[in-house]
């Protein structure tokens, strides 16, 4: 049997990751970008409730760490976590509503 080009490997994989995909929004499952977000949200708007400033500091100091070693901006990764604590500070629903998800 002769082997695929790259092509043919190529579309099949995304025939296979568009069922997967259709089936988790009918599954209507979240992604670990979701679960991500929540959990960020729930750890800083927890630690605000609780006037935790230093735990916050903490949480900005490993999650900065995290994406330096990715290679991210150092600066500019502790102001993206800023500008994410002042936002949940001031919004208790920052996120946008799923409509694929509603009804």
């Amino acid at each position: 049997m002769a082997r695929q080009s790259v092509e043919e490997r190529n579309a099949r994989q995304r025939v296979r990751q568009q069922r997967l995909r259709d089936k988790h929004l009918a599954e209507r499952r979240p992604g670990r970008d979701d679960v991500a977000r929540a959990l960020l949200f729930w750890a800083i708007t927890g630690y605000l409730r609780e006037d935790r400033p230093d735990r916050i500091d903490q949480l900005a100091d490993a999650v900065t760490a995290l994406l330096v070693d990715q290679g991210f901006n150092e600066r500019a990764a502790y102001e993206v976590f800023d500008d994410l604590v002042d936002r949940y500070a001031r919004d208790d629903r920052p996120f946008l509503r799923k409509a694929h998800l509603q009804g």
